[in-house]
């Protein structure tokens, strides 16, 4: 029945759900975070296993993503009584595929140059099977997080091991636009909140009982499907339970929960950052106390076997993504709050906004420095030492396809804005996108529309 034949019959029509929550403006502190936590996994990834909880930084990314893509399309609604799904899959496609894509183009040529020198490790029959998976945003399935426990010779061949966060937030995003619609339209916004939740708590007790996944002591099951909660679905799960909270608090309340909100904010950041530093051998090897992240060997990994030991994977992640839920609500809402002015740097944001570039790229070039520096066996002294090149490496590889590729492809992505306004991300100025809403921002590479003020504003991951 369409609305005119409802009024004509004298039914009253059902209005959509509405988000009562400010418009997100600019919020520095995502932008500033996810430069900081892009230097935290350059860092991480280049001293496996020195600092093996950082990997609670995808974490903060999944809630950080789950929120602000929530919160857009809450907005959307709000703003054209409507999600336009062709609009919203249109701009994830333009602006993810084309960086992943020419980097599994750029190594299919390494492959095909391996395979006719004969040199096996990098032969296009390993890393076809790769760049098939990484393109298809599949990668999670057959090449998940903790992938080493269980299938270490497969692990030990890999090149991409960073994308399989990339297919799990494409899953995401395939789910979340028209799931949100429904929930708009019937006014189901709060059971969705509700069911995330549950989510969230379903995941953090099933890997708190030694669960990683399901079917996980059966090897003939997909590596994905074993390892499911490793990778951390809870996270997204948590943002949309707090988008859903925030699109129900007015300015007003917001306002009159300032001082409760930065108090939890404060103790939450302690939290975050004690379980972040809870699984580094370097933090142990200085005399702090450590907790095992998962077991070494596929003999260790049985089920009976992982609820002998209380590894860090079993709560870490689910208490970093509750302390990280409540830092990114400050974050939104109370922009005083002292570590929002220190992640608001310029420097941070900048990199924050070359994340989702550096996220990718940063594996090349790290993958041959490692080969000529004796890789994950060297010295700790050798793999402290040779950060800083892998650093300085994985900007000079990144900034030319941010600046040829990147910021080219965002001119086409304004052709499917959904608001009448949206930020040109080249210029950092307002175009007119006529009636066209500008998902979030992350380490995913949304964009964020400006606020009221004209700012650029945002509702905005990455590998263990």
């Amino acid at each position: 029945m369409t609305e005119a034949d409802q009024i004509a019959s004298d039914e009253p029509v059902r209005p959509l759900f509405t988000t009562v929550a400010p418009r997100l403006g600019l919020v520095p502190g995502f932008d500033g975070f996810r430069g900081v936590g892009m230097f935290m996994i350059l860092i991480v990834h280049a001293t496996v296993p020195l600092l093996e909880s950082f990997a609670t930084l995808v974490d903060s990314f999944f809630v950080l993503s789950g929120f602000l893509i929530t919160t857009l399309l809450f907005q959307e609604s709000r703003s054209t009584g409507t999600i336009s799904l062709r609009k919203f899959y249109l701009r994830r496609a333009v602006r993810l595929l084309p960086s992943v894509w020419l980097f599994g183009a750029v190594w299919l040529l390494i492959s095909t140059i391996a395979t006719l020198v004969g040199f096996e490790p990098l032969s296009l029959k390993h890393i076809g099977a790769e760049v098939a998976a990484a393109v298809g945003y599949v990668y999670h399935l057959f090449f998940p997080n903790g992938l080493s426990t269980i299938e270490p010779d497969i692990q030990n061949k890999r090149v991409m091991w960073h994308l399989w966060t990339l297919s799990v937030e494409e899953w995401f995003y395939f789910f979340i636009a028209g799931t949100a619609l429904v929930c708009v339209r019937r006014r189901w916004v709060k059971q969705l909140g509700l069911l995330m939740l549950a989510g969230f708590v379903f995941v953090g007790i099933a890997r708190l009982a030694a669960f990683t996944g399901f079917y996980q002591d059966r090897g003939d099951v997909l590596p994905g499907v074993r390892m499911a909660f490793v990778m951390r679905p809870d996270g997204l799960m948590l943002g949309m339970a707090l988008a859903v909270f925030n699109a129900h608090l007015t300015e007003d309340v917001i306002r009159r929960l300032r001082r409760p909100a930065l108090v939890a904010a404060n103790l939450s950041f302690v939290i975050w950052l004690g379980t972040l530093l809870l699984s580094s051998e370097l933090m142990h090897k200085l005399g702090f106390p450590y907790v095992e992240y998962l077991p070494g060997t596929p003999d260790e990994f049985s089920r009976a076997q992982l609820l002998d030991t209380m590894y860090w994977f079993r709560f870490g992640h689910t208490v970093c993504m509750g302390a990280f839920a409540v830092m990114t609500f400050a974050l939104v809402h109370y922009r005083e709050w002292w570590l929002s002015r220190i992640w608001s740097w310029q420097g941070f944001q900048w990199v924050g906004r070359l994340s989702y570039t550096l996220y990718i790229w940063h594996a090349l070039p790290f993958i041959a420095i490692f080969a000529v520096t004796g890789g994950m066996d060297a010295s700790d002294t050798v793999k402290l030492l040779r950060v800083p090149v892998l650093v300085v490496a994985a900007f000079a590889v990144s900034m030319p396809v941010y600046y040829l590729v990147e910021m080219r492809v965002l001119r086409m992505k304004l052709r499917f804005a959904s608001e009448k306004e949206t930020l040109d991300r080249r210029t950092g100025e307002m175009v007119d996108t006529s009636g066209s809403a500008v998902a979030g921002a992350g380490a995913d590479g949304h964009d964020q529309p400006r606020g009221r003020d004209g700012a650029p504003g945002g509702p905005g991951a990455p590998e263990r």
